[in-house]
C-alpha cells in the first residue's frame, strides 16, 4: 500500500475513501467518519465504536442507504491498488475465496449457503490483492467480489450443469472486472486449486495474464515422444510430474500449521513444459489447448509422523533455469497472506460478529473493513520482513520517545524489530522466548496506545498556563 500504514487513522480514512463519489458532498462525509471510527478500532461493535446512540443510528442508515453499493466504497481503494500496479513491471496477483458464517444472526436477510449446507447461514468472498514481487510489499485489494452461493440442484445432469451458472467461474469473472493487463506489464495470478478451472485459464490467455496454481485435476496432456517412452499408460498431468526426476534441492522452513510445529525440509523439485488438452465433458471457452509449464516441489524423505509436502503446479511462465522453477515455487507459498488477510477481517475486524439486518449492508460493512484489514496486515507484515531496518524508517522520532516513556525495557530503540516489540508489549505481548511473532491484534492495540498519549503531548503544547 502506497500509504502509511502507521500514519493517525483521520489522515489515513481521508486519504483511502475521500475521493469516493456518492451521489451527494455530505454521504462522503459520512462515509470518512466511520471509516475513521472504525480504524480507530477495528474490533469494536458498530455500537460501541460510535458511543452515542445518535452516532450509531446514523452508522446504521447510512450502511442500509440503497443509493449505493458496495463497491462505491471501495472504488477508491481499487482506483489506488491498481494505479500503484501499473508503476511496476511484475505485479503478483494473490487470489482466494472465503467464507463467513452468520449462523447465530437469524435476521440477516439474503444469506445463503456455507460449505456444503443447504442452511441459510452466510456468504463467500473472493479476493485479489496486488503484491510487489520484488519487495513482498501489498499494493492493496485489486478486487473484492462477495456473493451468495448456489449448491447444485440434487439429482442434476451434466449437460444440465453446463447450462447454469457456476460458482467456478467467480475466478474468471475477477480478471475480467479487473480487465486487460496494460501494455508493458505482466501480471501473474497467484491461485491455490480451486482455481483448476479450464475456462479461467483461457481467460487469462485472452486477457493478457499468466498464471501460478496449484492443480487439482490429474488433466489430459499431449504427449511428447520422450513422455511415451517412460512408458506412461495415460497422457495425464499428475503422472507425468511424479515421473520426471528431480533437477535440484533447496532446504526450505515449512510454516507452523494446525497441530504441526515449524520445521525445515529438504525439498527435491522438477519441471517440464506440456500442452493441457481442453477438457472431453466438462467446460471451455475453445477446444485449443492450453501451453504451460509443470512445476513439481516434494518432499522424499519426512520425519517420522509428518505428512509429506508434495506441490504441483501449473504455470505460463517459461521456465529456462531451476532458478526460475524456484521463483514459482516461492510466489506460490507467499499466497498465505491472503488467508492471513481473511484471518484480519474475521479476528482482527470482527466481520462475523457484526448484526446488520440485510447482506447488502454487511457488504458495504467489508468495503470500509477491507482496507483496515489489509493495514492491520501490512504492520504485521512489515514487523516480521524488515526487523532490521532504522527505526527512524518506521515512525518518527517523537513516536519512538513516546515509546520510550511507556515500555521501559529499552534505553535507546534502534531498529524496527525493537519498535515492533515494544508497540506489541504495550498492547499485550508477553514477548518470551518460546513466542511466536506478535499479531495484528496485539500490535493495534499497542499502536493505539501510542497515538492517544501522542495526541495528549500535541494537545498539551497547545494549552497556555492559566
Amino acid at each position: 500500500m502506497e500509504q502509511d500504514p502507521l500514519q493517525h487513522a483521520e489522515e489515513w480514512t481521508i486519504q483511502t475513501f475521500g475521493a469516493a463519489e456518492l451521489g451527494d458532498p455530505r454521504r462522503t462525509d459520512r462515509l470518512i467518519k466511520i471509516a475513521n471510527t472504525l480504524a480507530e478500532d477495528p474490533s469494536a461493535s458498530l455500537p460501541h465504536a460510535f458511543e452515542t446512540w445518535g452516532e450509531t443510528q446514523g452508522g446504521y442508515r447510512f450502511l442500509s442507504n440503497p443509493a449505493f453499493g458496495y463497491a462505491d466504497l471501495i472504488l477508491p481503494h481499487w482506483s489506488q491498488t491498481y494505479h500503484a500496479a501499473t508503476q511496476l513491471v511484475r505485479t503478483l496477483l494473490l487470489a482466494d475465496t472465503t467464507e463467513f458464517d452468520f449462523t447465530r444472526h437469524n435476521a440477516l436477510k439474503g444469506r445463503g449457503p456455507v460449505g456444503n449446507s443447504r442452511d441459510d447461514i452466510g456468504f463467500s468472498l473472493h479476493t485479489v490483492l496486488a503484491m510487489d514481487p520484488q519487495t513482498q510489499a501489498l499494493l492493496g485489494c485489486m478486487m473484492l467480489s462477495p456473493f451468495i452461493r448456489e449448491l447444485a440442484p440434487l439429482g442434476e445432469t451434466k449437460a444440465q450443469r453446463k447450462k447454469r451458472k457456476r460458482e467456478s467461474q467467480v475466478w474468471e469473472k475477477s480478471i475480467q472486472e479487473i480487465g486487460r493487463v496494460p501494455q508493458q506489464h505482466q501480471w501473474i495470478y497467484v491461485s491455490d486449486s480451486n482455481s483448476d478451472v479450464y475456462t479461467f485459464w483461457q481467460t487469462c490467455e485472452e486477457l493478457g495474464y499468466d498464471f501460478v496454481l496449484r492443480v487439482a485435476q490429474d488433466r489430459r496432456i499431449e504427449m511428447s515422444q520422450e513422455d511415451e517412452q517412460a512408458e506412461m499408460n495415460e497422457g495425464l498431468l499428475k503422472s507425468l510430474a511424479r515421473l520426471l526426476s528431480p533437477i535440484n534441492a533447496r532446504p526450505v522452513t515449512i510454516p507452523a500449521q494446525r497441530a504441526q510445529p515449524k520445521r525445515e525440509a529438504l525439498l527435491q523439485i522438477t519441471c517440464q513444459q506440456v500442452h493441457v488438452q481442453p477438457p472431453l465433458h466438462g467446460a471451455c471457452l475453445h477446444n485449443t489447448d492450453v501451453s504451460a509449464w509443470v512445476v513439481r516441489v516434494w518432499e522424499s524423505q519426512p520425519p517420522e509422523g509428518q505428512e509429506p509436502l508434495e506441490w504441483i503446479l501449473l504455470t505460463t511462465l517459461p521456465i529456462t533455469c531451476v532458478d526460475e522453477a524456484w521463483e514459482v515455487v516461492q510466489w506460490y507459498s507467499w499466497r498465505w497472506l491472503l488467508e492471513d488477510f481473511h484471518k484480519a477481517l474475521k479476528t482482527g475486524c470482527r466481520m462475523e460478529q457484526h448484526n446488520l439486518q440485510s447482506i447488502q449492508a454487511q457488504w458495504k460493512l467489508l468495503a470500509l473493513l477491507t482496507p483496515i484489514a489489509l493495514r492491520l496486515l501490512v504492520i504485521r507484515h512489515t514487523a516480521q520482513e524488515a526487523e532490521e531496518t532504522p527505526a527512524t524508517n518506521v515512525i518518527s522520532q517523537e513516536a519512538t520517545q513516546v515509546l520510550l516513556f511507556l515500555d521501559k525495557r529499552h534505553r535507546s530503540i534502534t531498529t524496527a524489530k525493537e519498535v515492533w516489540h515494544a508497540i506489541a508489549r504495550l498492547g499485550g505481548y508477553l514477548d518470551r522466548k518460546s513466542d511466536g511473532p506478535p499479531g495484528w491484534q496485539t500490535l493495534w492495540k499497542g499502536w493505539m496506545r501510542v497515538m492517544d498519549v501522542l495526541d495528549g503531548v500535541h494537545l498539551a503544547a497547545l494549552l497556555h498556563p492559566s
